[in-house]
C-alpha cells in the first residue's frame, strides 16, 4: 500500500487540489456537492437491508437543501444478479411544498472479467410531489464499468444512466442523461468510501441535481 501511494503521490495530490479548486468555482458555475452515508446487512439469507441517507448542500455551501432518506429491501439470487425495492422520501430545507415521496424497484446483473466488471440496473420509479396531480414515473437505465486495482483497495469506475421519463405524452422520453466517473477504496471488509464526479445532461428542469456535482459516500455492512 505505500509503494503504491508513492508512485502515485502526484496523481493523487493533483486529484485533492483540483476538488479543493472546483469547490470555490460552486456559487459561479452552479455545481454542488453530496454527501451520502449508506448502512447495509444481512436480513434473513438471501434478503438484506439497505439504509441511506443523502444530503445535498446549496451550491453556495451555506447550508443543506435537500435530504433523500432511502429505506430498501433486496435479494440476492447469486453473486451475479440482485433485485430489491425502496422507499425515499425527498425533503427541501423549509420548503414543504417541494416534500415528494418516491417507490421503485430494480433488478441488476454483473459480469466480472478478471479484474474488470460490467454491470447492468434497470430501475422503475414512481415520484409523488405533495399537491401534485400525478406521479411522474421514470424506467433509468445504467450500465457501469470498473476495474478492482490489485489488493490497493481502489476500485475506479464509470458509468452512464439514462432517466426515461415513460409518461411523456404515452411515449418514453430521455429527460435526463447522468455521467459519472470516480472510485471506490475498500477500507476493510465491512467499510468502503466513494468519491465521485457526475455531470448532468437535462432536457428539463430539475429542482434536486446540478448539472456538475461532486460526492462523498461512506458506506458500512453490518
Amino acid at each position: 500500500m505505500k509503494n503504491y501511494f508513492r508512485r502515485n503521490r502526484f496523481f493523487i495530490l493533483s486529484a485533492f487540489w483540483i476538488l479543493l479548486f472546483h469547490s470555490s468555482l460552486y456559487a459561479i458555475d452552479g455545481a454542488g456537492m453530496a454527501f451520502k452515508v449508506s448502512l447495509s446487512g444481512k436480513i434473513y439469507h438471501k434478503f438484506s437491508f439497505l439504509f441511506e441517507e443523502d444530503i445535498r448542500p446549496k451550491s453556495n455551501f451555506k447550508q443543506a437543501e435537500w435530504f433523500l432518506t432511502t429505506g430498501e429491501v433486496n435479494y440476492t439470487f447469486n453473486p451475479y444478479v440482485k433485485a430489491g425495492v425502496a422507499y425515499m422520501l425527498l425533503c427541501q430545507y423549509k420548503a414543504s411544498e417541494e416534500l415528494r415521496n418516491r417507490y421503485y424497484v430494480y433488478a441488476s446483473a454483473s459480469y466480472p472479467i478478471g479484474n474488470l466488471s460490467f454491470s447492468l440496473r434497470e430501475r422503475f420509479q414512481s415520484t409523488f410531489k405533495t399537491g401534485g396531480q400525478h406521479p411522474k414515473n421514470y424506467l433509468r437505465t445504467m450500465l457501469t464499468v470498473s476495474y478492482k486495482i490489485g489488493k490497493t483497495g481502489f476500485s475506479p469506475f464509470v458509468y452512464g444512466e439514462l432517466f426515461n421519463n415513460t409518461g411523456h405524452q404515452g411515449n418514453m422520453y430521455t429527460e435526463r442523461i447522468r455521467l459519472s466517473t470516480g472510485s471506490d477504496y475498500k477500507i476493510n471488509k465491512q467499510n468502503t468510501l466513494q468519491l465521485y464526479y457526475r455531470y448532468h445532461i437535462f432536457n428539463v428542469y430539475d429542482p434536486v441535481n446540478y448539472k456538475h456535482a461532486i460526492g462523498l459516500t461512506y458506506s458500512h455492512r453490518f
